[in-house]
């Protein structure tokens, strides 16, 4: 089944979907073999694995393209990808959303900030007129029909820390009436609001789950209460490699050998394991006429 259909038919069940974010393809291998039925591509970790930079709109359009096609074709679950605003105006998004579907992301996420654009809980952020945006998601929506695709579209606001909650609430009532699959407040600072924005807006809605940011962490069963239909936890695997690289080669550094932290890295056999290191080798080999 294409990915975005997959991506579809997670969205009709009942249940709210739990995302994790990854920031290459390996990250994304992980995260499909310990059973994930999508991933998230995020930008933040794009920014600070690509270029060792903050999420502050300097990685650029082709960059963001060739980490999503990487991901994409490593993995064979549904990748939600990370366009930011698109990358310009109305046009430019337009361009955007059809590399994106033919680089094989199932959904992406736009957002109304203006460019550069910074990480959602950032201090700082500014928003474009909703009525810019509102092009922006026509466009994306108009992209997809002409790609023929099923492509999901997550509409963002950032207006919550600029305009209040009420003015975010209408922003994203009128990007899904602009052709927004799902809809995505950021950066809510408390569970009272998160619960107005789920009574209010009776469509799809993601909650954003970020480790020592704006929106207070709640249990995957209270989420679903409240009524979020995607929980996603962009930088949970970024922070835990970022995390084990710096001990392990802190202690490398301090000892002068890795004896004494084996059983905290991964073998050697699990690791071609999971890089399909024997498959391509068999594909090789047969490809080559060996025996």
């Amino acid at each position: 089944m294409d990915k975005s259909k997959s991506l579809r038919k997670l969205l009709e069940t009942n249940k709210p979907i739990f995302v994790p974010g990854i920031y290459d393809a390996l990250s994304a291998k992980i995260a499909q073999q310990v059973g994930f039925d999508a991933v998230f591509h995020t930008g933040y970790g794009t920014a600070a694995t690509l270029l060792g930079v903050p999420d502050i709109g300097l990685v650029s359009f082709s960059e963001m393209k060739e980490r999503v096609s990487n991901i994409c074709n490593s993995i064979d679950i549904p990748v939600i990808a990370d366009a930011d605003t698109g990358y310009g105006n109305s046009l430019n998004t337009m361009r955007t959303v059809k590399d994106y579907i033919r680089s094989g992301a199932a959904g992406l996420i736009l957002e109304d900030q203006v460019w550069p654009k910074k990480c959602g809980h950032m201090e700082g952020k500014l928003v474009i007129p909703i009525d810019e945006m509102e092009s922006k998601i026509i466009a994306a929506a108009q992209s997809r029909k002409e790609e023929k695709s099923d492509l999901v579209i997550v509409g963002r606001t950032d207006s919550l820390a600029v305009e209040g909650v009420d003015m975010a609430i209408d922003r994203v009532k009128r990007y899904s009436k602009a052709g927004a699959d799902i809809l995505f407040i950021e950066a809510p600072n408390k569970v009272d609001e998160l619960e107005i924005i789920a009574k209010q807006v009776k469509l799809p809605l993601l909650l954003n789950q970020l480790e020592g940011g704006r929106t207070p962490l709640i249990s995957m069963k209270k989420a679903k209460k409240i009524g979020f239909k995607i929980i996603l936890f962009p930088l949970t695997s970024l922070y835990a490699s970022t995390k084990a690289v710096f001990d392990s080669l802190s202690y490398l550094k301090k000892h002068q050998t890795s004896l004494g932290i084996e059983d905290q890295l991964i073998t050697f056999d699990k690791f071609n394991q999971l890089v399909n290191y024997d498959d391509l080798i068999k594909l090789e080999k047969k490809l080559s006429n060996r025996k």
